[in-house]
């Protein structure tokens, strides 16, 4: 027995390693990870998905067991601890689906081998072509996200992949202890080297022997189905809304992956779905996502992203990654596209160099310049800038730096040299030399200028001679005064050294003196100054000229020429004047000796000429002149042409001032036509000269005639038209009358008011109140404002809605505005009076067709506004029905008094029936018979016997009804 029990535990030893070394050769010979994806469910249906159940409350491990013992098991479902094993098809059957659902919350999908004749399924995801995804990225994201303490696992032996992409063959590009796997071109992704295997937190790190049995998972979740029926029925739920939905789906691509080579860093992606089984492939739905691209901040720009075609551009270095999805309705398509993106190796050129200007030629004053080499060009970039200095002027520094431009300032004159090395990133360098030539200024010698001669008479025995009128172009650092070797009468001088010699003691005779003037260039000009001194003289004698006759028309101004006068000391003042003239002729150089006159008509003119020395004595002389007509030519008149403009506007000008004479106008008079409109008012009297100024007038054409006459009685006629149109926006005028009178009302209450209308209109947007006229009532003198209300587009807003705007708030709350407003109304009277008549332009009132009236309830206790909404026939039909109505209430309720007054009007009172005794029933039966003697209309009968012991009626019953009927 005991031998038995030996060889039952022996073969049972060898049933659990062979059992073992199964699980291990089928479970690892397809390198399955056995990666599990927590909150999902197989994507398939229960008709593609051959689904059997294992049994309950298994573990994680015992069910990989399972599975890998079924040798047409492909995957793994575990539901709230009850484990099922997948036969699929294809992966796209049994891929996971994340699910939210609180009853999949402890619910895991995990790959364990390849289905027959196709690579694991799980490598089989990472099988990059056209149509394909990512794998399974967002499930790992969301399986790092999962609470340890929520499922309760065991990571020891998981290995759970950080998927990170990488470009192939470029170093460095994974981790430490990982390499590149290529997956299609140039792309791939990370993964651990021979002998590594990736731990809990990603770090691929060295392997060591485990089995399956260290490996726990156990599923616990307080919402857990007890029943395995239940879990079928939720599990068969959960496959077939899933099916459902999978019934039409999408086919997407997004082409092949593109390779680019700097410096091109440009492409368009471009994305094509279709539906299978085949279906409306219209109102396809695009969405670009971008899903890795290469380390750095800069990633390019994406255009279009919402659109078939993907435009990017400014890509760097590395591999991008792009998941485009396509819905249309309720389905959805996916796919991705990798772009590499390749530096373009070629030959470095070496960078040259460009100064900017190359040869600068400079001018004093002009003292500094910038020398620019920024313009220095290479196929990659310069790294550095030196500047070096070939030749300067003796005396001149500058301070050298490594930037691209070199400043120089305080430059004097010579040439200069310099020199630019640029270098760039490999190393190669070119140079380049600029050129800068500093001028000298052109120093012109001055110019000694002073009054070359001077007379004063006795008893002045002083004079200041000038010399500030020497110039020189850079400056006169010098004066100096000399008396000449030719003068030998004694003098004294002061100021030798200023522009100004003040001489004294001087004698009858002649002094010369010399100025000698020095500019900042130690170059000199001199000049001679001759000074008379005579002995002391009275003479001073105005002379106007000759008389003289001049004929019109004048081609020129007449000459009046006072410089045959005569004196002795030098005149200070000449004046000429006008003594007497037809007209007040125009003078022009009338403050000196020469003086020209025009504006001359034909008659006499006289001129006066005074004259003042330097004391004060004057002398007067006068000229006639005779300005004679021969042939007098008709004035012509010149009304200012046709004019047209458009009010508002407060002052109109008509200009007939260009109305010409051969002599001149003498009168103007304007009138207005006969057919032309009487509105408007002349101001100031200008009908009587050369510009009409009209105010108040309105829309419409006026016509004016202006009349010239010239001093001999010939006149000439001009008309001009003018045409007065209406404002653009007179419909959106808008009127307000406030209860201020115009005589008190300040600028400071109209800026208010408008601001506080400004406000009332900033409560629906951004608005603008432009003051049109600002006027009185004429008969209370109350303030009427007419605005109109612009939009910030310039747009004006209708009058008809601002004035509902402003009627309504102020109607909420009147105290909005410091004034109290009368009216607010549009300037033209745009009520339509409902269409049965019209409105009064001046009362804003409506005038209502024949048989049509005003609705006075809304007129006085509704929204105010004048129209004509009642129909006169139908106001008189239902009037007479209201008195009808009225009258035969009345009439009812008369009749009603009448009817209860009689009913009422007893002269007895009612009595009990009597229950004690007979006796009693028969005294009152008398005293009901005395008191009905007075009332001899109305019969009572008085009866004892009762009926079926009850009472009969008194009477008034039957009086009851009676009046009833």
């Amino acid at each position: 027995m005991k031998t038995i029990n030996l060889q039952i535990i022996y073969f049972l030893l060898i049933g659990v390693i062979f059992a073992l070394f199964r699980l291990h050769s089928a479970c690892t010979s397809s390198n399955s990870t056995n990666i599990p994806f927590f909150r999902s469910t197989p994507y398939g249906n229960l008709s593609s998905i051959t689904l059997k159940k294992i049994s309950k409350n298994i573990t994680y491990h015992n069910c990989i067991i399972a599975c890998c013992d079924d040798n047409n098991c492909n995957a793994v479902f575990l539901l709230n601890n009850i484990c099922y094993t997948l036969r699929c098809p294809s992966y796209n059957i049994c891929r996971p689906l994340k699910r939210k659902e609180k009853k999949y919350e402890n619910s895991l999908v995990a790959f364990v081998r390849t289905s027959k004749g196709k690579k694991h399924l799980f490598r089989d995801k990472f099988n990059y072509d056209k149509n394909e995804n990512l794998p399974f990225q967002d499930n790992y994201t969301d399986l790092k996200k999962t609470s340890q303490t929520k499922l309760n696992l065991n990571y020891s032996n998981i290995s759970t992949p950080e998927l990170q992409f990488c470009q192939y063959e470029i170093p460095n590009e994974c981790p430490h202890h990982e390499e590149c796997i290529q997956l299609n071109n140039n792309s791939g992704i990370c993964h651990c080297m021979k002998g590594y295997e990736r731990n809990v937190q990603g770090i691929c790190e060295l392997q060591y022997s485990a089995s399956f049995s260290n490996l726990s998972i156990t599923l616990s979740s307080p919402t857990a189905l007890n029943e395995s029926s239940s879990l079928e029925e939720s599990l068969t739920e959960n496959l077939v809304s899933v099916a459902t939905s999978e019934i039409t789906h999408l086919v997407v691509s997004a082409g092949d992956n593109v390779t680019l080579h700097l410096p091109k860093n440009e492409v368009i992606l471009s994305a094509y779905a279709f539906m299978q089984p085949e279906g409306n492939n219209e109102n396809l739905k695009y969405e670009w996502t971008l899903i890795s691209h290469p380390k750095g901040d800069e990633t390019g720009i994406m255009q279009d992203q919402n659109t078939k075609n993907l435009k990017l551009s400014k890509l760097r270095t590395g591999l991008y990654i792009f998941k485009v999805t396509v819905t249309s309705g309720n389905i959805s398509g996916e796919s991705m596209v990798n772009v590499t993106v390749t530096s373009f190796k070629q030959e470095n050129k070496p960078p040259v160099a460009i100064i900017q200007p190359a040869n600068v030629t400079l001018k004093l004053p002009n003292k500094d310049t910038v020398l620019d080499g920024s313009f220095s060009t290479d196929d990659e970039k310069i790294v550095r800038y030196q500047w070096e200095v070939l030749e300067v002027p003796i005396g001149y520094s500058v301070q050298l730096n490594e930037t691209p431009t070199l400043q120089l300032k305080n430059l004097i004159p010579g040439f200069y040299r310099f020199k630019l090395n640029v270098t760039d990133s490999k190393s190669a360098w070119n140079s380049t030399i600029a050129n800068v030539t500093v001028q000298k200024e052109t120093d012109y010698p001055p110019t000694a200028n002073a009054e070359s001669e001077v007379v004063i008479y006795l008893p002045q025995n002083e004079v200041t001679l000038n010399g500030n009128l020497s110039t020189d172009d850079k400056g006169i650092k010098s004066w100096e005064w000399k008396k000449s070797p030719d003068t030998d009468k004694a003098v004294d001088m002061e100021g030798t050294n200023g522009p100004y010699l003040h001489l004294s003691k001087l004698e009858i005779g002649v002094y010369k003196f010399v100025l000698k003037v020095t500019d900042t260039a130690d170059q000199t000009s001199s000049t001679e100054v001759h000074l008379f001194v005579k002995p002391e003289s009275n003479t001073l004698v105005a002379n106007a000229g000759t008389n003289q006759k001049v004929t019109l028309p004048l081609h020129q101004p007449v000459i009046l020429n006072g410089t045959a006068s005569k004196y002795n000391i030098k005149i200070k003042k000449w004046r000429w004047e006008e003594i007497m003239g037809p007209k007040p002729a125009v003078l022009i150089h009338g403050n000196t000796s020469v003086a020209e006159v025009t504006g001359l008509i034909p008659g006499y003119y006289q001129f006066m000429l005074s004259i003042y020395d330097e004391k004060n004595d004057h002398s007067s002389s006068t000229v006639n002149i005779t300005v004679l007509q021969i042939r007098n030519m008709a004035p012509k008149a010149n009304a200012g042409g046709d004019k047209s403009i458009i009010l508002p506007c407060d002052l109109i000008v008509i200009n007939g001032s260009l109305s010409s004479d051969d002599v001149a106008i003498a009168k103007y008079h304007w009138t207005r036509d006969p057919i032309s409109l009487a509105a408007g008012s002349v101001i100031e009297n200008s009908d009587e000269t050369a510009v009409l100024k009209l105010i108040g007038l309105v829309p419409g054409r006026y016509l004016f005639h202006l009349t010239v006459f010239d001093f001999q009685g010939a006149s000439s006629s001009d008309t001009a038209s003018l045409i007065v149109e209406s404002p653009k926006h007179l419909m959106d005028h808008v009127e307000i009358m406030i209860n201020a009178d115009i005589n008190f009302f300040t600028q400071d209450q109209k800026d208010s008011l408008l601001s506080q209308l400004q406000f009332l209109m900033h409560e629906t947007g951004h608005f603008k109140i432009n003051l049109i006229k600002l006027y009185s009532e004429y008969r209370t003198d109350r303030v009427i404002l007419v605005f109109t209300v612009e939009s910030y587009n310039r747009h004006i807003l209708r009058g008809t809605d601002v004035v509902s705007l402003l009627k309504k708030k102020l109607q909420k709350n009147k105290s909005l505005l410091e004034v109290e407003v009368l009216s607010v109304d549009t300037v033209v009277c745009q009520n339509k009076c409902s269409g049965h008549g019209f409105c009064n332009p001046n009362t804003k009132h409506c005038v209502c067709d024949a048989f049509w009236m005003q609705d006075i309830m809304r007129y006085y206790f509704g929204d105010k506004e004048s129209n004509c909404d009642w129909s006169i026939l139908y106001f008189f039909i239902e009037l007479l029905i209201i008195v009808f109505i009225l009258a035969g209430m009345v009439y009812y309720l008369f009749s009603r008094m009448i009817c209860c007054k009689s009913e009422n009007d007893h002269p007895y009172t009612l009595l009990d029936y009597l229950i004690a005794s007979d006796k009693e029933s028969d005294s009152k039966v008398k005293k009901r018979s005395l008191t009905s003697d007075s009332a001899s209309d109305v019969i009572y009968e008085p009866r004892n016997k009762t009926l079926n012991a009850k009472a009969k009626s008194n009477g008034i019953t039957k009086l009851n009804r009676n009046c009833n009927a």
